[in-house]
């Protein structure tokens, strides 16, 4: 048996709940909330725990998620506890500080070739203060309101990215990724949704869209953080009009992005554009890497979401008929009762790190 006796900051609030988070089920899997420990009268908060003598992991404390792990004095971010059993004892733990600060706001940021501003979230994996050489691939995400924060995401239900990615990247299933949220703006609709040529076409902002993320954010990304630039190391994803647009960049840009997420993807759209087209210029598929996946209740009802199904399903059989292996070149995901909102995302985001960065 061992015991972790936790001693937390001053300013930690008396309610708050700490927990343990490490490898292996027993200290959580690295899930944020992973192992609960019981405040005592000392002011410490303990647990008890059954491990194997010769049992070495790593560990840190949280406050039950991921912005609010235990950091050095100065609030920088702290290498994970090394532990070692070698028999029954008490593991004594002294936390120094919380929060650290892994996302990087940028408001208002201006494209030269879209009039609305936006806000670029940068979220900053474990890793990347205590590796100062390393370069680290990117992925750039749409709706970027939604992914991480509740007082921006639509109904205050986030994807959580930033909690999904550093549960997968500390579990070592994924390697350490740098995510970007790309917010919408009023003109969501015409900057996701591309049209043929046509009378509508006037109002299709996609391609200035695609021009703002290639050469504008892009290149911003690259000279501020330490990115690997190159195609096979830069991701390009969303959901719903996001999953659209992302397989458009995708085949756009085939030297740019190498890797693609199309989430619950609307192809639907201009009388189902991208599926009639996807045979046209089509050797992006050769270079790219495709998560697709879609919910069999996408509409609140199955009978509803056939016809949805079977759009992404046709997608994917074209893939299959282009030569790319299912498995390797892309991943086609249909989830039984999943609907067209951000907790069904959320629920298989870490399914999409595995598999367009896992080993």
């Amino acid at each position: 048996m061992v015991e972790f006796a936790v001693r937390v900051p001053e300013n930690t609030p008396p309610e708050q709940r700490v927990f343990l988070a490490g490898d292996g089920p027993v200290l959580g899997d690295w899930l944020a909330a992973g192992v609960p420990l019981e405040p005592q009268p000392d002011d410490t908060h303990r647990a008890t725990l059954t491990l194997p003598d010769g049992f070495r992991g790593r560990f840190l404390v949280t406050l039950g998620r991921w912005r609010a792990v235990e950091t050095d004095e100065a609030g920088r971010e702290r290498i994970p506890r090394e532990l070692q059993i070698d028999g029954p004892r008490v593991i004594e733990v002294h936390v120094r500080g919380w929060n650290r600060k892994s996302i990087d706001y940028h408001p208002d940021y201006v494209s030269h070739f879209l009039p609305h501003p936006r806000t670029v979230s940068v979220w900053l994996p474990p890793g990347y203060d205590l590796e100062p050489e390393r370069q680290f691939p990117v992925f750039y995400m749409h709706d970027g309101q939604n992914l991480f924060d509740a007082h921006t995401a639509f109904a205050g239900d986030p994807w959580r990215a930033d909690e999904v990615a550093e549960r997968e990247v500390r579990a070592g299933r994924v390697p350490p990724v740098i995510i970007v949220g790309i917010a919408n703006t009023p003109d969501r609709i015409n900057e996701y949704g591309a049209r043929r040529c046509g009378q509508k076409r006037a109002t299709d902002r996609s391609r200035d869209y695609g021009r703002f993320i290639v050469e504008d954010l892009k290149p911003f990304i690259d000279a501020c953080y330490r990115t690997l630039p190159e195609p096979e190391h830069t991701a390009v994803g969303g959901s719903s009009m996001g999953g659209l647009i992302s397989l458009h960049l995708c085949k756009w840009y085939p030297n740019v992005f190498g890797l693609c997420a199309a989430m619950s993807p609307s192809l639907w759209w201009d009388r189902e554009y991208f599926l009639r087209n996807v045979k046209v210029s089509s050797e992006w598929l050769d270079r790219c890497r495709v998560w697709l996946d879609v919910g069999d209740c996408e509409s609140g009802e199955r009978s509803d979401s056939v016809a949805t199904v079977r759009r992404v399903r046709r997608l994917a059989q074209l893939f299959a008929k282009r030569g790319l292996r299912a498995g390797e070149r892309f991943r086609y995901l249909e989830v039984s009762g999943a609907t067209h909102n951000e907790a069904a995302w959320r629920a298989r985001f870490d399914q999409v790190l595995r598999f367009l960065f896992g080993t």
